[in-house]
């Protein structure tokens, strides 16, 4: 299988080669009159006095390119080297409502078409031409308002060629996301190039049967990974609308899996206003969410469980549980998978109270593999080692851009009302070949939404069983950095209690028994401004068989509490 894939890798490549050098059609007449997709992203005008000022800043990275073009600065990451090629920050340019920066926008469009073949490299990357297709049609009112006759031809030639490209090596891009995206550009490219509107129909037909290939019957997408679903309706939606525009009718497949879609995020969504942060979620945008939900109103799905995705939801009052219940995703979708089976995520109100650190964005690129690995998660962590195990194969990870990972195997979970609260039975067997244990978590939230009780249960295979040596657990409870964790004032609590301010005044108090409690650094990795300092609280112990750790957390309703 990997010899396959990195053969397709040099098809494309050479593919792309020789299709670089075919001349175009002259003039390549942009369909303009059937309106272009609204860019649903957040826009930031102060892009452009930094610009104008000359700093350069994109995926968390600030390049001082003074008088030059961007395209000669050395870049400072590739991620900024990504977004520069991509062209999303157009969209900040056409925020500033400040004609010089329509100016300067059309400028540094028009100078890399200019430059040809000397853009190669990332720029030809499969998924930045898909971002670069969506950004150029997105903001075609920016870039072609006030372009003289010359001007216009030569962004409408630009844009005919990577579509070209494109429609020539979508299929050797990769078997996740980026075919996805790559479809979404072809169509979004289609709709606007008057030569290519007769293929309008089998491209939504190929992106039809992708569709159904990566996103679960619940909505959820094949990686797991929540902010998938968030990048691809922010293109889909404006997409529908597009259609309907220009009279086209969007397949059946596509029209449902946007609605599972939504209702998939809903589901996902915390009272703070963002999705969990599980298999690569990083930096949650309550408004983006807050955006693509406006186009949906259905009800919040009645799952107890998440049945394609795995994700479980308990609620009561205003407290809302997240458990990840699910195995990783199969092993050429999980670059970007963590090993936190089990964990949760939990809020009250509008305040986060228990987190995973999350992913980290571009700029901090280097605490990725820190933060896949299950002590960054809310679950126990057996023998100092991980529930999940990375998959070490360099042409693997060559193609997929990160190391995959594998276990647990086996992932049950059950949702059950218990005395109006509600119950989450789970258990996995990510340790049991290696340390010859299961990790099994009970969570009780009762039906007021003041109280959540849980118990991590460690077992062999038989409960007569026990282990030559004992194998040492740490159950762990990463908080937000905006809650205040401090030990209760009682002497007899101290050692097993904990109690947590959080930022609009609510005091929770944690309390646990058969383990030992620490309050340890921890660190918040999906922090819009990057990492910040955290604190967690660590149950310590070990067990030579079957063991049980019971834990409480009880919200403190009185002053006297």
């Amino acid at each position: 299988m990997w010899i396959a894939a990195a053969r397709a890798q040099g098809v494309r490549r050479r593919v792309a080669s020789r299709l670089s050098a075919w001349p175009l059609e002259p003039g390549a007449a942009l369909r303009t009159s059937i309106g272009v997709p609204q860019d649903l992203r957040n826009r930031d005008p102060s892009f452009w006095p930094e610009v104008a000022s000359g700093s350069f800043g994109l995926a968390g990275a600030a390049a001082m390119v003074g008088a030059r073009s961007p395209f000669d600065t050395e870049p400072p990451t590739a991620a900024w080297e990504r977004h520069l090629h991509g062209f999303g920050w157009l969209r900040h340019l056409e925020a500033a409502g400040d004609p010089a920066a329509v100016l300067a926008a059309r400028r540094l469009v028009l100078e890399w078409v200019s430059r040809g073949r000397r853009m190669r490299g990332v720029g030809e990357l499969p998924a930045v031409r898909a971002r670069r297709i969506l950004s150029w049609v997105s903001q075609l009112p920016l870039l072609l308002e006030g372009a003289t006759d010359a001007e216009f031809d030569a962004i409408g030639q630009a844009l005919a060629r990577d579509e070209r490209v494109l429609a020539a090596t979508w299929r050797t891009s990769g078997a996740g996301l980026t075919r996805l995206q790559a479809l979404t550009a072809l169509c979004y490219a289609r709709l606007v190039l008057a030569s290519r509107e007769r293929d309008i129909e089998r491209t939504l037909t190929l992106l039809a049967d992708e569709i159904g290939r990566q996103i679960l019957p619940d909505g959820g997408h094949l990686s797991r990974h929540p902010g998938v679903l968030i990048d691809l309706l922010m293109d889909w939606l404006p997409l529908r609308s597009c259609l309907e525009a220009a009279k086209v009718q969007p397949p059946d497949r596509f029209l449902i899996a946007t609605a599972q879609m939504l209702r998939m995020l809903r589901y996902l969504k915390l009272g703070c206003g963002t999705v969990g942060r599980f298999n690569g979620m990083g930096v949650g945008d309550p408004s983006a969410l807050a955006t693509l939900l406006a186009y949906d109103a259905k009800p919040l799905a009645e799952w107890p469980i998440a049945p394609a995705s795995r994700y479980a939801r308990i609620a009561r009052g205003d407290t809302i549980v997240l458990v990840d219940v699910g195995s990783p995703p199969p092993i050429r979708q999980s670059g970007e998978a963590h090993g936190g089976c089990l964990s949760f995520e939990m809020s009250s109100a509008s305040a986060l109270v228990i987190v995973n650190v999350g992913a980290p964005g571009a700029a901090d690129g280097g605490w990725r593999s820190v933060s896949r690995a299950t002590a960054s998660h809310s679950t126990a962590c057996l023998g100092e080692t991980s529930s999940s195990q990375l998959v070490r194969h360099a042409g693997l990870e060559d193609i997929l851009g990160a190391v995959p990972l594998q276990l647990p195997t086996r992932v049950r979970a059950e949702v059950s009302d218990v005395d109006g609260g509600a119950r989450l039975d789970a258990v996995h067997d990510g340790y049991l070949t290696r340390l010859m244990l299961t990790h099994q978590r009970t969570l009780d939230l009762s039906a007021d939404g003041f109280s959540l009780t849980g118990r991590d249960h460690f077992a062999t295979p038989s409960p007569q069983d026990r282990l030559k040596r004992d194998v040492p657990f740490a159950v762990h409870f990463h908080l937000h950095p905006d809650a205040v964790c401090t030990r209760p004032h009682a002497p007899e609590a101290a050692d097993r209690a904990a109690l947590i301010t959080l930022k609009d005044g609510q005091r929770w108090m944690f309390t646990a028994h058969a383990a030992t409690l620490s309050l340890e650094e921890s660190l918040f990795l999906a922090g819009s401004s990057g990492p910040r300092p955290s604190t967690q609280i660590v149950l310590r112990g070990a067990c030579a068989g079957a063991s049980e750790v019971v834990w409480a957390l009880r919200r403190v309703t009185t002053q006297a509490d």
